[in-house]
């Protein structure tokens, strides 16, 4: 696949966008998890809330708008439908105005702002086009920072889809290990995602919250 041109960032503005990946169909928990509420507000509004005092701009990647609406966050439309994350960072990568884009996915409604800070004021001194975080599960691509300059080489592995770990793998990423990023988030709140009805059992009990609203 082509890359397709994008214009250059002006240079006033910082050098990094927010993305939040409003994920595929949902189908393992049975409904939106995007707009699931959680402590009075969606989850995506949790995500969004961390990211965005750190970052230029704020997208929800999504390939359902018009269901995300009253969401009330600037709406990107998934310029690869159901092409899985990697077609999410993609569409982020795409359309960014800065170098850097930190993406996030938006059922993670723990995501830690001081971890959203720390990624952040780490750009300037990285070494290689990705930031991602390890924790006991292994490679965590969300959330992580992704240099635009990387939209090429998406393009060339999008037609094998392969899982995004598995790419971020690929490109020798710059790494935080548990010591680096337990500093600003102790317990790992900010790689915990809602995919299944037990994730969210799990939620509830972790947090105290009685019940979950759609």
């Amino acid at each position: 696949m082509n890359s397709l041109s994008r214009a250059d960032p002006p240079g006033n503005i910082p050098q990094i966008t927010g993305a939040i990946l409003a994920g595929g169909q949902s189908r393992r928990l049975g409904r939106d998890k995007v707009v699931l509420r959680f402590h009075g507000k969606p989850l995506a509004r949790w995500v969004a809330e961390a990211l965005a005092p750190a970052v230029a701009e704020l997208w929800l990647v999504t390939n359902h708008p018009q269901a995300h609406l009253a969401l009330g966050l600037p709406l990107i439309t998934d310029l690869l439908p159901f092409q899985g994350p990697l077609g999410g960072v993609a569409t982020a990568l795409f359309f960014s105005r800065t170098p850097w884009v930190l993406v996030a996915a938006a059922d993670a409604p723990l995501l830690a702002p001081s971890l959203v800070r720390a990624l952040v004021e780490a750009m300037p001194t990285l070494r290689r086009p990705v930031l991602i975080c390890r924790s006991d599960r292994g490679l965590e691509p969300f959330p992580g920072l992704y240099a635009v300059r990387l939209l090429p080489r998406i393009w060339d592995v999008l037609p094998s889809h392969p899982p995004v770990t598995t790419w971020v793998e690929s490109l020798r990423p710059q790494i935080w290990e548990p010591e680096a990023w337990k500093t600003y988030d102790p317990e790992g709140q900010s790689f915990v995602n809602l995919n299944h009805p037990e994730d969210l059992k799990r939620l509830r009990e972790k947090t105290g919250q009685a019940a979950f609203r759609t």
